[in-house]
């Protein structure tokens, strides 16, 4: 019965189990590994019995007389655990988790062997779920920026950075939300703006280490450039009203090459600003 199972596993020898860390991403399958060659035995004893379990404890798989078994399997793994019961006998007790679920958070598996009742804890295995977010996308209307990124996992906060300063979080409006379906976050953030600034808003994922970012200028209001870029005056107002990251080259003498960046900037009816005919040209200063 499941009751004397857990009384035989609470007696679980003093040994030291191999402990470790391991990242699932979401959807995905994860191997909980469990390499134990110091146990390694031609043929297991008739009497053995390998158990999975979490600290609930729940679990997880469990291989006994030399047959996996099902019976105790916690319900939230069934269909989900696999070993290679070949391998097993070379001290390979590793459990592949498929597809890892949110809810597979902090699962600290506990791999239980005991041979003609002998009872010893082999590992002890950790997992983190991750899950990539998007690259941000941005959206700017009436001098408000609003940055949105969704299907990461965990929850992190939403950085802004304009002219080598990171904002503080009380600039930001942010609004977090969960999909009940994925359990990953959906995250909006808004910042007020102005022209001409140049602004980054960035995701970052601690179990990754991984950051998506995206970047915009803030055009001028009302701005259409359409005069010759040769010349050095319309070239510079260009650069004025419509501004690029880095230009490549503000060469000042004739005969000198740079890349012209330029576009159409104008506000629309409802007052949003659209930048149209972007396109850019290799140019040298001919006066």
């Amino acid at each position: 019965p499941l009751a004397l199972r857990c009384s035989a596993l609470d007696l679980v020898s003093s040994t030291h189990p191999k402990e470790q860390t391991v990242v699932g991403i979401i959807g995905q399958p994860v191997l909980l590994p469990c390499d134990r060659s110091t146990l390694a035995t031609p043929n297991y004893p008739t009497r053995t019995r390998i158990y999975w379990q979490d600290l609930t404890p729940r679990v997880l798989h469990v291989f006994k007389d030399g047959n996996e078994e099902y019976v105790h399997q916690n319900l939230w793994y069934k269909n989900r655990t696999t070993i290679n019961t070949d391998q097993l006998a070379s001290g390979n007790l590793s459990l592949l988790l498929n597809p890892v679920n949110v809810r597979d958070n902090l699962l600290t598996c506990d791999v239980i062997l005991i041979i003609n009742d002998v009872n010893s804890q082999e590992c002890q295995i950790t997992v983190n779920v991750a899950a990539s977010y998007q690259k941000p996308t941005l959206n700017f209307s009436d001098m408000t920026l609003v940055c949105t990124t969704h299907g990461g996992f965990p929850e992190h906060q939403v950085t802004w950075r304009t002219h080598n300063r990171t904002l503080e979080r009380h600039e930001a409006v942010t609004k977090t939300t969960q999909d009940p379906g994925t359990g990953t976050y959906n995250i909006s953030s808004r910042v007020n703006v102005t022209e001409g600034q140049n602004i980054t808003c960035s995701i970052y994922n601690p179990i990754l280490n991984e950051t998506q970012s995206n970047f915009i200028v803030i055009p001028w209001a009302y701005c259409s450039v359409t005069a010759d870029p040769n010349l050095r005056k319309p070239w510079r107002k260009m650069i004025h009203c419509c501004p690029e990251p880095e230009p490549e080259n503000t060469a000042q003498e004739a005969g000198e090459s740079y890349t012209a960046q330029y576009y159409t900037a104008q506000k629309n009816r409802e007052g949003n600003t659209n930048i149209t005919h972007p396109r850019s040209e290799r140019m040298k200063y001919s006066y």
